[in-house]
């Protein structure tokens, strides 16, 4: 019976602590979001606005047409959410079940409440998933559940599935985790010169993403392509050097970030960074409950950041505005 009882009180106050980051993302939300006008958010308040009298079909290319986007999950969620409640609101709930998740997760990785909520309410990543990366924001909500249920493979690729077709940009993770399973067969096929049934199970997996969403990176690539530069792997490098630090695996983290390092050079820093930087926070949290210098220091540079980002979205309507 005590260890029952002790059980329970475990429960509850983790559950507790996911609803309480729910509920303050709510609330900041709820706060920002209707000064959030401009950039993006002029072409996602267009399509939100006109959806509830359109069709799934005539909403669909009405979608592609202002967003130049096929992200089918967003669309549907915004198609059927639209009817119901104003798009403000719609994005706030998002975010808080996003924290609510995130939570999730670092509570799998045993951080520490603080720092997590530290995280969610000041961190300039976030506030971008927030407010500005609104497609995005739903592939990382699929992308934390495919990493809570990691452990279970019908449960991750569903989510994984999911998480693919909600952003492309979401490919970056799972090529990197296909790739160092891929590394190591192959390492293994050299040295028993036995192939390995999971290798032959995971090599298909490889040509899968580009065949999902491979129109929209090449898209993207033709975008980015000019604007490439050196300088734009230098946080991605930190990002390495950091996980490198608190990683008890070095080869496998090193084998797991080079496929980012490609997507730099590729689609550019700002697209990919993000992810190195969520690539870092799942060796960094581990340590410590993150309470170590890399995690704290990275924390308090984003913090920094998203000062900026709030107050031009106060005096601008877009986090993102240069003058």
């Amino acid at each position: 019976m005590p260890v029952q009882i002790k059980y329970n009180l475990r429960f509850s106050r983790a559950f507790i602590e996911r609803l309480t980051a729910a509920a303050l993302v709510l609330l900041l939300s709820l706060l920002i979001m209707p000064f959030y006008t401009d950039g993006d958010q002029i072409a996602y308040r267009k399509v939100y606005e006109a959806l509830p009298d359109l069709g799934l079909t005539e909403g669909f290319i009405f979608y592609v047409g202002n967003l130049g986007s096929q992200e089918f999950v967003h669309f549907i969620l915004s198609w059927v959410a639209s009817r119901f409640v104003d798009k403000d609101l719609f994005i706030a709930f998002s975010n808080s079940i996003l924290a609510y998740v995130v939570m999730t997760l670092f509570q799998k990785w045993k951080v520490s409440v603080i720092i997590a909520l530290l995280l969610l309410l000041t961190n300039f990543y976030f506030l971008v998933l927030y407010f500005a990366a609104e497609r995005l924001k739903f592939g990382f909500i699929f992308l934390a559940l495919s990493m809570i249920y990691i452990d279970h493979v019908k449960r991750f690729f569903g989510f994984a599935t999911l998480a693919l077709i909600s952003h492309a940009q979401i490919i970056m993770v799972y090529v990197s985790i296909l790739f160092n399973v891929f590394v190591r067969q192959i390492v293994k096929l050299f040295r028993t010169s036995t192939v390995s049934k999971s290798l032959l199970f995971f090599v298909p997996f490889l040509f899968i993403p580009p065949l999902l969403v491979g129109n929209q990176l090449f898209a993207k690539f033709q975008s980015y392509y000019s604007e490439r530069a050196l300088t734009e792997l230098a946080k991605i490098l930190v990002f390495l050097l950091l996980a490198l630090w608190y990683s008890k695996n070095k080869t496998e983290t090193f084998i797991v970030l080079i496929p980012m390092f490609i997507a730099v050079y590729l689609v550019g820093g700002e697209r990919v960074n993000i992810l190195g930087y969520f690539a870092f926070l799942y060796y960094g949290m581990q340590s410590k409950g993150g309470w170590n210098w890399g995690v704290l220091a990275t924390s308090a540079y984003f913090s920094y950041a998203s000062i900026d980002f709030l107050v031009n979205v106060f005096q601008h309507g877009d986090g993102f505005f240069y003058g």
